[in-house]
């Protein structure tokens, strides 16, 4: 009862989201487990699984794009997230780290935030928070300008390799038995900085991204030991919108199948297996777009486990051997 006017609530947002439909966000990493995810872009999801969890993602897009000196500037992400409850907080803690690298810039990124645990029903809603700490660089030395010169003279004053920037992302994520639901931002400040120039150009800011995502666990009578996941996820930065939508197969929670469909941008293709505390996928990405004549890879791992303490033996004392 207590979660209808928050779902409604959801689902306007949803809407309002969805009629700016376009092809693409600008800044942070994508990945295509999006559904594996949700604590890197969302700090509202710390803590509300049952133990620590980690997860860590290799994406490498675009196989084999190069520029027109052989360049290779496909982009290339690597992150991992850490997660857990704590229970004397009434929440849970996370921290991710991130290199993402696009042609001749890199992005390194570290992430610290905690979430606040509400009971809604048979769910939890979590309420999340956390400082982003950016360091944005670009080798200038490989930018070659149209006229010949050397360094490209918008950045032949820079004298410093990157700057730091610190930001903030705030998060909503409430989690039932059978689905989940999701809006958060991130980079909320909009922080820029001016790297050491010559010119006094500013080089990096950071750009406000919106997130939406939700998924629903289908389970047929037909298909025995199946769990049919679909799922949305949508990212958008204020002017353009990208959107996934996915559908996923699990049998006996052991192994999964699913495919993607990012528009404007590709067809994913995505399988994993499960072995006790550990989940291993693996997804390929077929471009449907002109930007790229080849696929994109991506590896995810995740690591499961609970924190528990040992039950103290309890007893009484026999008089007979006082």
């Amino acid at each position: 009862m207590h979660s209808r006017p928050s779902m409604r609530l959801v689902f306007i947002v949803f809407l309002l989201l969805a009629f700016t439909v376009g092809v693409r966000a600008q800044q942070d990493p994508q990945v295509t487990h999006n559904m594996f995810n949700h604590a890197f872009v969302n700090p509202g999801s710390y803590g509300l699984s049952d133990g620590v969890t980690v997860t860590g993602i290799f994406r490498e897009q675009w196989v084999g794009f190069k520029d027109g000196q052989g360049n290779k500037v496909s982009p290339e992400t690597f992150l991992l997230n850490a997660e857990a409850p704590v229970k004397f907080l009434r929440g849970g803690i996370g921290v991710g780290i991130a290199q993402d690298k696009e042609a001749f810039t890199k992005n390194m990124l570290l992430k610290l935030g905690y979430a606040y645990h509400l009971n809604i029903g048979n769910g939890k809603l979590g309420i999340g928070v956390n400082a982003n700490f950016n360091n944005k660089s670009i080798s200038k030395e490989k930018f070659i300008a149209t006229d010949g010169v050397d360094t490209d003279p918008v950045l032949s004053g820079l004298t410093s390799d990157g700057v730091m920037i610190s930001d903030m992302s705030v998060g909503l994520f409430l989690k039932k038995p059978r689905y989940y639901i999701g809006l958060s931002s991130t980079q909320v400040f909009q922080t820029k900085k001016s790297p050491t120039t010559s010119t006094g150009i500013i080089l990096y800011q950071n750009v406000r991204h919106y997130y939406f995502t939700g998924g629903y666990d289908i389970t047929l009578p037909a298909f025995q030991g199946y769990v049919f996941t679909p799922s949305v996820f949508l990212k958008s930065d204020g002017n353009i919108i990208q959107t996934d939508f996915n559908l996923m197969a699990k049998y006996n929670n052991k192994v999964w199948g699913g495919l993607g469909y990012r528009i404007n941008d590709a067809v994913s293709l995505m399988v994993g297996v499960a072995y006790k505390d550990i989940e291993i996928g693996y997804a390929y990405d077929v471009p449907t777009s002109k930007v790229a004549a080849t696929g994109s890879h991506e590896i995810m791992v995740r690591y499961r486990f609970k924190l528990e303490r040992e039950k103290t033996r309890t007893g009484y004392r026999n008089t007979r051997y006082l």
